[in-house]
């Protein structure tokens, strides 16, 4: 394709994109704008239904209080036949005519009552758990059928706890009188002198939480604290054959929420009593909620839409809008277009003697200077064609220097090898000179028992030496995969511990706990080897070491050796991690590089801190397949 044809679609496409891209921000703004609008909308409508459920409690409670106040209630109690206990002739409650009289007049006082406040069912039980009156549905209830076993009602026992004007709500609950899910205020009945014979209480049903939280559209609902849904504007809770079990009529809010939103709602209610939160559902649509606390039983009252939804009447409100950006991208895109040909057609000129003068070059004639008539841009290019030719020699003669510098680099690499093999023989030299010294001490201590077990103890002390300065190379140098197994980490510390030569005055101690993982367990021996053996050279003859193993969160173990020596220089704690780097007389300089190695391998972590001078390990229980 000619340049100038290229020229025009690649500027096109450029105009497109760009124009494209504003109208889409565009959008994406009057859209953002338009979500935060309906978020407040929707917090507006939650507050509504708060303040009618707050209503709804208040009311519920100044009416147990008021319903009270009739004198009739401590009259009764205070009768001396009332006073006396119960009567009870065929398992019926008794009354005398006394007692029925105000009886009838408690009963008339609480059907007036009924009739007032949405109730299903209204109770009075004595301090036995004798139902003294009961009214269903305004249906007043025969003697023959009050219940003598109200001390098993959840509500029984803290109805008793409260003081006069105190009201007390019962959580949910089944009813075995109305036949639904109830929940309840009660309040005791405090006779002049002090005594709390009795107590006074209505049921009102649960769904008069499903009446309030109705929505024209989206979706409201009740969640208790153990994610149940106690109240939904979507679903239609059993009205016959209601199961009494608390679980298999409350439906469990995952229905609506992934675990992990719902904690997230708890988290936010937590700290602030209210918020907000988008989610994608398993269909893949995104989902937004406000939510608040409730003042009864600590639920949580939500409001979710979907954006689709949410939306759909923005778009309705700014179609015209829409439309509106849309003409105006299709017209500055067009005359973008037409301006980029107009303008192609000028450049490409200057372009083509350009290349006139560069078919020169293919045949090795580079011309000193290029004379282009046209744009300074295009003239400035045939300039740097010239210079190009000159900047070749130059590049010529750098990759000279270059390969000076790589040589350089060969000769410091040489020279890292050899310090590294200086301090290998100088370490194994050390060693090497005890043994000899002590063989030579074996042929003279044949008959001093002392001398000869003190000659074999350095013999095995310098081999053990000479041994932990080729495996700290080894381990460095080889990089072998992990071969994975269940490892005991206490097992194999209290091992290596068996197994190695302690000064008396050096005191380890040992885990109390265990921690399993997945790992290598011939390389973390090499790992809790190194710094067990660092620790009891550092403290050379006198001191504690304390190993610690602890389980940490996100399945980690922890691994703590800590000892009373000497504190780590401040300015040495980032480097002793670093190759070759050691503050010994002796040492390779390997040993905590391998160990970072073997824990990096395990997908771990270790650091050194000081007062106390302490390693700390962290590793997975199990290693990423990665």
């Amino acid at each position: 394709m000619k340049i100038k044809f290229s020229l025009i679609v690649l500027f096109s496409l450029i105009i497109v994109f760009t124009v494209g891209s504003i109208s889409f921000l565009v959008f994406e703004v009057i859209t953002a704008s338009s979500i935060d609008a309906e978020l407040e909308e929707m917090s507006y409508k939650l507050n509504v239904r708060d303040a009618q459920l707050q209503t709804l409690h208040s009311r519920a409670n100044e009416d147990v209080v008021f319903a009270l106040k009739n004198p009739k209630f401590v009259e009764y109690f205070e009768l001396s036949e009332t006073r006396e206990g119960n009567i009870f002739e065929n398992d019926v409650l008794q009354f005398t005519d006394n007692q029925r009289e105000i009886k009838k007049d408690l009963e008339q006082w609480v059907y007036h009552f009924q009739n007032k406040f949405q109730v299903d069912e209204t109770c009075l039980i004595d301090s036995t758990g004798q139902e003294h009156l009961r009214l269903v549905f305004q249906n007043i209830e025969v003697d023959e059928f009050l219940s003598p076993e109200e001390m098993s009602a959840p509500f029984f026992t803290p109805s008793f706890a409260q003081e006069q004007d105190e009201v007390y709500v019962q959580y949910p609950y089944f009813s075995p009188d109305s036949f639904r899910w109830v929940f309840a205020y009660t309040s005791p009945i405090v006779l002049n002198d002090g005594e709390k014979p009795a107590f006074y209480h209505f049921e009102m049903p649960v769904n008069v939480f499903q009446d309030i939280i109705s929505i024209d559209h989206g979706r409201m609902y009740v969640i208790d604290p153990q994610g149940y849904l106690i109240a939904d504007s979507a679903y239609s809770y059993p009205t016959t054959n209601i199961s009494e079990e608390f679980e298999q009529y409350f439906p469990q809010s995952n229905t609506i929420l992934q675990s992990i939103n719902f904690e997230k709602i708890q988290s936010q209610i937590e700290l602030n009593g209210s918020g907000n939160l988008q989610f994608v559902d398993e269909s893949g649509e995104s989902q937004y909620i406000v939510f608040k606390k409730l003042s009864t039983f600590d639920w949580i009252l939500v409001y979710q839409e979907s954006e689709a939804l949410m939306l759909s009447e923005v778009q309705t409100e700014y179609g015209s809008v829409f439309t509106t950006i849309s003409l105006i991208s299709i017209f500055v895109a067009i005359s973008g277009i037409v301006g980029i040909v107009i303008v192609s057609n000028k450049i490409t000129r200057p372009i083509i003697e350009l290349r006139n003068a560069t078919k020169k070059a293919e045949s090795g004639i580079f011309e000193d200077h290029i004379k282009i008539n046209g744009a300074n841009e295009i003239t400035e290019l045939g300039e740097s064609f010239s210079k190009m030719f000159s900047s070749i020699k130059k590049t010529i003669e750098l990759e000279k220097k270059l390969a000076l510098s790589e040589q350089k680099l060969k000769n410091e690499r040489f020279a890292v090898i050899g310090e590294l093999s200086a301090r290998i023989a100088h370490d194994i030299r050390n060693p090497l000179n005890v043994i000899q010294a002590s063989l030579e001490n074996l042929s003279f201590a044949q008959d001093n028992p002392k001398i000869f077990e003190k000659s074999i103890k350095l013999c095995f002390r310098s081999i053990d030496r000479i041994a932990h300065q080729v495996n700290n190379v080894m381990d460095f140098l080889k990089n072998s995969e992990i071969q994975s197994e269940e490892i005991h980490l206490k097992e194999i510390i209290d091992s290596l511990i068996s197994e190695m030569i302690i000064p008396d005055g050096i005191k380890i101690n040992l885990p109390e706990n265990n921690g399993v993982i997945q790992g290598d367990k011939i390389k973390l021996e090499a790992l809790f080897s190194n710094l067990i053996i660092n620790a009891i050279q550092k403290l050379e003859k006198n001191g504690i070491i304390t190993i610690r193993i602890s389980e940490k969160p996100k399945n980690m173990i922890q691994i703590e050796i800590e000892d009373d020596g000497h504190e780590i220089p401040e300015e040495n704690l980032e480097k002793i991690f670093e190759p070759l780097f050691t503050t010994k007389q002796t040492g390779t300089g390997l040993g905590l590089a391998s160990c970072k190695n073997i824990v990096k391998q395990h997908d771990g972590s270790i650091s050194a801190k000081n007062n106390p001078t302490a390693f700390t390990i962290l590793l997975p229980t199990r290693i990423s397949k990665d």
